[in-house]
């Protein structure tokens, strides 16, 4: 089940506030962990077992720490083990055993490979509730929150349905008190609504359009003209900026819906004026998660310099693994790396400071995008032949000529546009909601409306993250 459907929007979600509210303040957490395992196992009840188990596990070792706190450092190993273990498995099964049969063809031994027809299917959203999870035991264990007592309001926090499948990653230390007593009020409630509609616009209206470009561009293999090749990349920069962004929006706006404030997700990424800034700005949960639980702990910049560089490059390494089970995303996050230790080495002096910021700006977005070619292109070579076309470096074959009617529609021109003015120009959802005016909601009624008729003529509306 996804946000931006009529299931969801006509009947889900009332039926979800209606029995929400009605319920005494008691059982809220009951109806809530409830109406979400129907949303998460609406494409496979199976799936709804194995986020149980997890939460089983992670409450029960915050529990025995409170019990024996002697031996708090082997429930924690307990917890990490079996849920990084869990995530390996479904995560990095396949491609393990698809690089195991390509290492063993390469030296000769095929008869060696595996040949059987078992396949790992990856559980949606494992990657997003396991570091939720994984937050509690190792913030109980570090001081950072209060072993929570009752069971039924950890599954709550571990299930919510808003931030179930794609983030944002909530850590328990920031919605534990929330968990205990939160406030309900219209004013809450109304920006909740605000939120939901302007991510329904940014999805429906911006990312689905841009994304059939980019579709069309890479269904090529990489085999494009140079302006074609550019067209299609920076169509799916403003793709996944606008799907995943949107979905973070509607994600906040349900969870004010029922009286939960979670952090900003998004803040504006693309004016950032280096790479470290744009992970300050790009998928905020995910980069705090990343520095607090594995940068820091690593040493962080408490090192030495070239121990600094080290962490950087490891953590964006592992973080691009996070992403998925792929070379392409460890070469991603290799390239964010590098630069993140490139731009540590310049100091806050270097050369680059020095220029305009819009051309700033405009460097920062031009590695963003090439570094984007990785993560979006299916295979190594694929991403290597769009990058060859990025710089003419392709023979351009002539069936692109029939790729270029398709992604130069005008209504594809005039959505990419669109996207890109409102990406540089436009205020981020979080600033724009912060003070409703009769302006402001009308345009939000208004652009919400327009997504919803969109929907009706629409066959393509997937949500990227969803596969991570």
């Amino acid at each position: 089940m996804v946000f931006s459907s009529y299931l969801f929007i006509f009947f889900f979600l009332p039926l979800t506030l209606l029995l929400y509210y009605a319920s005494p303040n008691r059982w809220r957490h009951l109806c809530l962990t409830l109406m979400s395992y129907i949303f998460y196992g609406w494409a496979n009840p199976a799936f709804m077992f194995l986020m149980f188990f997890t939460t089983c596990v992670d409450y029960s070792n915050g529990r025995f720490m409170q019990m024996a706190p002697r031996h708090k450092k082997i429930f924690l190993s307990t917890s990490i083990v079996i849920n990084l273990g869990i995530l390996a498995f479904f995560k990095y099964f396949n491609f393990g055993l698809e690089n195991y049969n390509a290492a063993l063809t390469a030296l000769g031994l095929e008869s060696y490979c595996y040949r059987g027809f078992f396949r790992v299917v990856l559980p949606l959203g494992i990657s997003f509730y396991t570091f939720q999870s994984m937050s509690y035991v190792i913030d109980v264990y570090r001081g950072d929150a209060a072993v929570i007592t009752r069971f039924i309001d950890y599954a709550c926090y571990i299930s919510m349905f808003p931030q179930l499948v794609a983030g944002p990653i909530i850590r328990f230390q920031d919605i534990a008190r929330q968990l205990q007593h939160r406030v309900y009020s219209w004013e809450k409630f109304s920006r909740g609504i605000a939120f939901f509609m302007l991510g329904m616009a940014k999805k429906v209206l911006l990312a689905n359009p841009c994304g059939k470009v980019a579709d069309l561009a890479f269904e090529t293999g990489g085999s494009l003209s140079c302006l074609d090749a550019w067209y299609g990349i920076t169509a799916y920069a403003m793709q996944i900026y606008y799907d995943f962004s949107g979905y973070s929006d509607m994600a906040i706006g349900l969870g004010l819906m029922l009286g939960f404030v979670f952090a900003k997700n998004f803040d504006s990424p693309y004016k950032s004026k280096s790479i470290t800034e744009f992970w300050r700005r790009w998928h905020l949960s995910l980069s705090s998660w990343l520095r607090d639980y594995l940068y820091i702990p690593l040493g962080g910049n408490r090192k030495g310099v070239w121990r600094t560089y080290i962490n950087l490059a490891l953590v964006m390494l592992l973080g691009g693994l996070w992403h998925g089970a792929s070379w392409n995303f460890l070469i991603w996050g290799g390239i964010h790396g590098g630069w993140l230790a490139f731009e540590r080495a310049q100091g806050k002096h270097s050369f680059y400071r020095k220029l305009p910021s819009v051309l700033q700006v405009a460097c920062t977005f031009l590695i963003v995008l090439l570094a984007w070619v990785f993560f979006r292109a299916l295979t190594l070579p694929e991403a290597y032949r769009y990058v060859g076309s990025l710089f003419a470096l392709t023979k351009t074959p002539p069936s692109s000529l029939l790729i270029r009617g398709l992604i130069y529609n005008p209504y594809y021109l005039g959505h990419f546009f669109l996207a890109g003015i409102l990406v540089w120009a436009a205020p981020s959802a979080w600033d724009f909601s912060r003070k409703l005016t009769a302006a402001k909601i009308s345009w939000c009624i208004i652009v919400f409306i327009m997504a919803l008729l969109t929907l009706i003529t629409q066959g393509y509306n997937p949500f990227i993250y969803f596969i991570f």
